[in-house]
């Protein structure tokens, strides 16, 4: 869970050794590693895990942990391609069940795809492992939108899926991170899985169960915007930012209050006042907290929330290992990293933990206090930070609507990351520093927060039919 401002890497899915899905795929690079190169590479993938990763054997025991080393090692090819070697490095980190360690490809990679014409012409949803067409670009297709994707290049929608799903990072044992990202990455991640592609033949079953075949180029033009749903009832909007909205309903007393993430280090403060301040001066009302999709951001912004919510004095515990045993060259941290980091060994703690440096940072509650009923709204797409927030509201009595989130609920990693740059791939690694406890004391070991009130979204994304059964759930309890 990302902590710190949330980044977009792509995970890359392909066989370690060399059985991709489509043998008539275009490598996009030329690199080759030998055995031995990639032995090492390995090794010092793992090493830095070990050593680096503030809580590596969270989730896997370490001697579970060094057996899959091992065997993975052990069945290294002579030689393998830096995509190949991805993949083999992806499934290692994704190993420790950290939402915030993993893995991009080369930055050589990257420049070599730049501005091509690589990527599939539209974009997905999917629900209930199935695959829907949705935003695509402006061009001229056979297909619609809301149109299933029965198999890409022959390969079946639950193949595609399953294999995206092998690669991408999640926080413990929760598997509710998985298809709000997937969903996300799908165009980059599908590149990964094929190669580069001369054309795509796209097996669909639209909306009146008829299957056809049809193929398309691929593209590097953007994707129409799909407008998201107006607000049910007569919600009012009241203030507005580029991350965040707020709208009330004066006619049932209902608040609403979207946040897309916590990233914001500037006007979140004047912004959360306002919003609170508003409703202070509306008594008995109910307020919708909209954390859906909401990937985390800046731990102050998030905590700093908290305080308009939570009527009593509450601490962040930080901590992370006070000696790294085994350093390697190939691992470094950022200035302003290193900056905080020392910082945070400065700051007094408010408890201990043996072998371990611990930071505590307490926030107290606002003159604003809500005081009113508070509902949340969540799915897998939030995580990190937006987690905490939900653990922490859900601990004072919030009641919870979605889907379970993406983000774990009893602790999470992040808040600063070290850098490591494999020597001979160039594959660079993601390792948080800190290990952070929420204040939850009701969670479930591995899983992130559950809702009180369960509900799949719909396929028509013309209505916000999640927001509208909550709306009607508070209405008839009132």
């Amino acid at each position: 869970m990302t902590i710190t401002k949330t980044t977009f890497f792509i995970v890359i899915t392909v066989f370690v050794h060399g059985i991709a899905f489509s043998q008539n795929s275009t490598v996009t690079s030329d690199k080759i590693l030998t055995k031995q190169q990639a032995i090492e590479d390995y090794s010092i993938l793992y090493s830095s895990l070990i050593h680096y990763h503030p809580n590596p054997f969270l989730y896997l025991a370490e001697n579970d942990f060094k057996a899959y080393y091992e065997t993975q090692k052990s069945n290294i090819p002579d030689s393998l391609s830096e995509l190949e070697f991805y993949y083999l490095s992806s499934q290692l980190t994704s190993q420790v069940k950290c939402g915030h360690t993993f893995a991009k490809p080369s930055k050589e990679w990257y420049t070599s795809v730049n501005g091509k014409n690589v990527q599939l012409p539209f974009d997905v949803r999917i629900i209930e492992d199935r695959i829907f067409i949705s935003s695509m670009t402006k061009d001229s297709f056979q297909f619609n939108s809301n149109d299933e994707i029965l198999s890409i290049n022959n390969i079946p929608a639950k193949n595609i899926l399953q294999k995206m799903s092998t690669m991408q990072e999640r926080d413990g044992l929760t598997e509710a991170f998985l298809y709000p990202v997937i969903e996300k990455r799908f165009r980059p991640y599908l590149l990964f899985i094929l190669g580069v592609q001369n054309e795509y033949l796209i097996e669909y079953k639209t909306k009146s169960s008829e299957i056809k075949r049809t193929t398309v180029l691929p593209t590097n033009k953007k994707l129409q915007v799909i407008n998201k749903p107006e607000l049910p009832f007569n919600f009012k909007k009241i203030i507005e930012n580029n991350w965040s909205s707020f709208s009330f309903d004066s006619t049932t007393n209902l608040a609403y209050l979207k946040i897309d993430n916590f990233s914001d280090r500037k006007e979140f403060k004047k912004y959360y006042e306002s919003v609170f301040k508003f409703l202070k001066q509306k008594k008995d009302a109910n307020l919708i907290i909209d954390l859906r999709d909401n990937p985390g951001g800046f731990f102050r912004n998030g905590n700093n929330f908290l305080t308009f919510l939570t009527p009593t004095k509450f601490d962040l515990k930080l901590n992370r290992p006070k000696i790294i045993k085994e350093k390697n060259k190939y691992v470094t941290m950022s200035f302003v990293n290193t900056l905080t980091k020392f910082a945070f060994s400065l700051k007094p703690s408010k408890y201990r933990i043996k072998g371990r440096s611990t930071t505590t940072f307490t926030f107290k509650p606002s003159k604003y206090l809500f005081e009113g009923k508070v509902n949340i709204i969540t799915n897998g797409g939030t995580f990190s930070q937006a987690s905490l927030v939900t653990a922490q509201l859900k601990e004072h009595g919030a009641i919870l609507f979605g889907q379970e989130t993406g983000g774990a609920e009893i602790e999470c990693n992040g808040i600063l990351f070290y850098d490591l740059e494999l020597p001979s791939s160039m594959i660079q690694v993601r390792i948080p520093v800190n290990n952070v406890k929420s204040n939850s004391t009701k969670g479930q070991f591995g899983y992130g927060v559950k809702p009180n009130y369960p509900i799949l979204p719909k396929l028509d994304g013309s209505i916000d039919n999640t927001l509208e059964e909550v709306i009607k759930v508070i209405r008839n309890e009132k």
